[in-house]
């Protein structure tokens, strides 16, 4: 039997982003599938009273800020620390990745390029024209299902069950992986989640 990664994250996450592409490399060496589950981040850190990263102190964002950078050469992706459109509301986002999976295709692609529109490109994901675009961009075949889907009521649904079911896992922020069980949180602890699949760390 294949193991299933749990990936629970926000679109507006910058950790997320720095993760993902490693993230996808440990599923493809051992086999697994991603559960993609986009959350509404500022519910998740509401039921663990954490401070979302946009209110923290100026200690706290200066400290942040060198982290995302310092991670982003280790990766080797660019990145803007501080976005132009961040946080933002990523329910719309949210939605055409889940529209993806629930049609049966990728949504790692979709889901790095809106990551990547944040933090790399100083694109708005709240607006409608923007991730109808960035769709259309990745799944140029798909992207009008994927826009109907996304704007169904399944889709919305899904996201707050995602969102339910992260808060009474204990998810206390973006990304959060479960695989065997076990949950690790923040792309810094990939490599546990390597090892713990089999896979060589990178």
């Amino acid at each position: 039997m294949m193991p299933q990664i749990d990936y629970v994250y926000a679109l507006v996450s910058g950790f997320a982003y720095l993760g993902e592409p490693e993230l996808r490399r440990i599923a493809k060496a051992c086999g697994a599938t991603i559960r993609y589950m986009p959350v509404d981040i500022a519910r998740v850190f509401a039921a663990v009273d954490t401070v979302a990263p946009a209110r923290q102190s100026p200690a706290r964002r200066v400290w942040r800020d060198a982290e995302l950078a310092r991670w982003a050469r280790v990766r080797g992706l660019p990145i803007t620390v501080v976005p132009k459109y961040w946080p933002v509301p990523a329910a719309l986002a949210s939605r055409t990745v889940i529209a993806v999976q629930e049609l049966g295709g990728d949504p790692g692609a979709l889901s790095m390029r809106l990551l990547r529109a944040v933090w790399v490109d100083d694109l708005d994901i709240s607006d409608a024209e923007t991730v109808g675009r960035l769709v259309a961009e990745v799944e140029p075949e798909a992207a009008g299902k994927i826009l109907e889907r996304a704007a169904g009521d399944d889709c919305g649904e899904i996201l707050e069950a995602n969102t339910r079911e992260a808060i009474e896992r204990g998810v206390i922020g973006s990304p959060t992986y479960f695989a065997e069980g076990e949950m690790l949180f923040g792309q810094d602890h990939l490599g546990f989640l390597a090892a713990k699949l089999g896979v060589p760390v990178a």
